[in-house]
């Protein structure tokens, strides 16, 4: 069942169309006059539009203009119905938008053939719109992990950076990785060192707030972009992520394995952080204490 708006200042036009389309199960909505019209797509946002040309007011080409031209509403298509012959009249419709176009009056087979077809192009339109979206969230995520990868933080965190610098907003970012992680794929193979990986991403997930931004930064290095966070919540966040990691067991072949995380804190505002590449070398200059004091520990630049 689709939703269905008709334009028209027939009262007439308007019944026959209605029962029409109703007795194929579609939702119809009425309008008499184009700015109605106009009103009733942007609120009800219908999957198609059957208009008039010759419409008190506005008229139909420019409504078919105005539809267009709206964000809300350039994807609906739009069915002209027409009585004019001249093809001039149907290329001027066509040259504002219309998808396609039905003479009055109209043949009920003819109407409803033509709804279906667009109704259909509509669907594939948007399944491929949803199929476009999915491959675009695919090439944003880390394939093992499932976090967001490299390219994405760092596109993130630039973007991110200038908004909490223009509107005065606390940012945090968190840059941790796993302690002796070399050891695992020396001792145990690059297989189980994945499996660490991937759980380690799980956990992350897990203990980190949707709204948050987490990231597989390369190799054994995650990185975490913390909103409207000052330093002392990132730090209890921090920690927080630091001993579930410690007291969590990891397992592969049968084996349970402990793994340490050590953990560098940065927040915005701060003297020495002037844009987002800064707010990165200052959060890897805290994990890097974090492991020089002995690893397994939270360090706040």
């Amino acid at each position: 069942m689709a939703k269905i708006l008709i334009i028209d200042d027939s009262k007439l036009i308007l019944h026959v169309a209605k029962s029409i389309l109703s007795k194929q199960s579609h939702q119809v909505l009425v309008a008499e006059d184009g700015k109605t019209g106009l009103q009733k797509a942007a609120i009800e946002h219908p999957d198609l539009i059957l208009l008039d040309l010759i419409l008190p007011g506005i008229d139909g080409y420019q409504v078919c203009q105005q539809i267009k031209k709206a964000t809300i509403t350039s994807d609906i298509p739009v069915i002209m119905l027409t009585s004019k012959s001249e093809p001039s009249d149907k290329v001027r419709g066509l040259e504002m938008g219309a998808s396609d176009y039905v003479t009055k009056p109209f043949d009920e087979g003819e109407l409803v053939a033509r709804v279906n077809i667009h109704l259909q192009i509509r669907e594939l339109h948007e399944n491929l719109k949803e199929k476009n979206r999915q491959l675009k969230e695919m090439a944003n995520r880390d394939g093992l992990t499932g976090l967001h990868n490299h390219r994405y933080f760092q596109e993130t965190i630039s973007k991110d950076f200038q908004r909490a610098l223009r509107y005065h907003e606390s940012l945090s970012c968190v840059m941790l990785d796993i302690d002796h992680f070399k050891k695992f794929n020396d001792t145990y193979g690059h297989q189980t060192g994945d499996i660490v990986l991937e759980t380690l991403g799980g956990l992350i997930d897990k203990l980190t707030r949707a709204s948050d931004l987490s990231a597989r930064y390369g190799g054994e290095e995650f990185a975490l972009l913390m909103y409207h966070t000052a330093s002392q919540e990132a730090f209890m966040v921090a920690e927080r992520l630091r001993k579930a990691v410690e007291q969590h067991k990891f397992q592969a072949d049968n084996q349970v394995l402990t793994v340490t995380i050590s953990l560098g804190v940065v927040s915005f505002p701060h003297l020495e952080i002037a844009n987002a590449k800064a707010m990165i070398e200052c959060a890897d200059k805290a994990l890097y204490r974090a492991k020089k004091e002995g690893r397994n520990r939270v360090v706040v630049f």
